[in-house]
């Protein structure tokens, strides 16, 4: 009621049409902070970071018949030090949803992501699982050119179907991903596909994407199953990927798999996961396994705090991170070979 209330009031002040037009807006968010000691294998330093902290701002319109009009604006918080917020897009879209499903334009996550971070356990901290699915480098380095497979489409267009009796499918088209404004000729469009069950306890999914590329093979593919299960106060996850011609390379292919646990002590919950990078195909000693473990602790519904230490062992010639996969805010530079360790205290509130 707060929130509705809160945005009435912006509304208002800023005499936007849109928004009194709009039967529902919303404004929502989160702050995430942690105090993490982080080492890269040669360095180490103490660190206040803001992780995916975020602001957003969404709404819907009855357009009568069962068919809605939706849309999202969000964008990063960055509450540790000046200057760092407001400065990168989050899911932004627009829309419409109807008994036929929900059809979007804009920026958000793809099917591929949605899937990694509905099985992960440490989403947005030390030990986030991107950490070692994300980069299609050989050695695993997270660069932005590299990371091409827990990414948002630039330039996307989605379609999501109804659930029909726990059963899903989605479909995200990218006219081209690589952040440019206009295109004539489409030869760096992408797409992720996706197809989910969800019932009581039981989840199961599965994801396709490709990546036209300008060089070598012309694109990259990646294909992923996985699976949750509740039994009583005990989560279980599982993922696999298989990454192939990574970056249009013929043979860059790699397989990670994982395993994670959760199981529920009242207000608390102590968890862990394991993931395997496997080998890239073109370079020996390129893979990498991570280890996390960590107690997270309900002060509401809405607070979070919790404790969390993770590592990753990187074979000779790899260079996978072990802090900085995806929503965690600071990171090291990984050199090859070395094995980064992080310790995490942190606290999250949802609004």
């Amino acid at each position: 009621m707060q929130k509705k209330l809160i945005a009435l009031a912006l509304a208002s002040a800023f005499a936007a049409p849109a928004f009194a037009a709009t039967s529902n807006v919303d404004i929502y968010g989160n702050l995430h902070m942690s105090v993490d000691v982080l080492d890269n294998g040669t360095d180490s330093g103490t660190n206040v970071s803001s992780n995916a902290s975020a602001l957003g701002v969404k709404g819907a319109e009855d357009l009568g018949g069962g068919l809605n009009a939706i849309w999202q604006v969000e964008t990063t918080l960055g509450g540790e030090r000046r200057g760092a917020s407001f400065t990168t897009a989050r899911d932004t879209f627009v829309g419409l949803k109807g008994g036929f499903g929900t059809v979007r334009l804009g920026y958000f996550d793809t099917p591929t992501k949605t899937l990694g971070r509905k099985l992960d356990l440490f989403v947005n901290r030390i030990g986030d699982t991107r950490n070692l699915l994300r980069s299609d480098a050989a050695s695993g380095a997270l660069l932005s050119g590299n990371n091409s497979w827990e990414e948002r489409f630039d330039n996307g267009i989605r379609y999501d179907t109804p659930s029909f009796s726990g059963f899903s499918a989605s479909a995200h088209y990218s006219t081209n991903f690589d952040n440019a404004g206009t295109t004539t000729n489409n030869n760096t469009d992408a797409y992720s596909l996706g197809a989910n069950y969800e019932n009581g306890p039981l989840f199961a999914g599965a994801t396709y994407q490709r990546n036209n590329l300008t060089t070598g093979t012309g694109d990259e593919s990646n294909w992923r199953l996985g699976a949750g299960y509740n039994m009583g106060d005990l989560k279980m996850v599982a993922l696999y990927s298989k990454s192939k011609d990574q970056r249009g390379v013929s043979g860059a292919d790699r397989n990670v798999w994982g395993l994670g646990a959760g199981y529920k002590l009242g207000n608390g919950e102590i968890k862990g996961q394991f993931y395997k990078a496997g080998k890239e195909d073109t370079l020996a000693d390129s893979g990498a396994k991570m280890y996390v473990v960590g107690y997270d602790y309900s002060l509401s519904k809405r607070t979070l705090a919790y404790i969390a230490y993770a590592k990753t062992k990187n074979d000779a010639n790899a260079q996978f991170s072990v802090m900085g996969g995806g929503g965690h805010g600071d990171d090291l530079a990984i050199a090859a070979g070395k094995d980064p360790d992080a310790f995490s205290i942190g606290m999250i509130h949802k609004f």
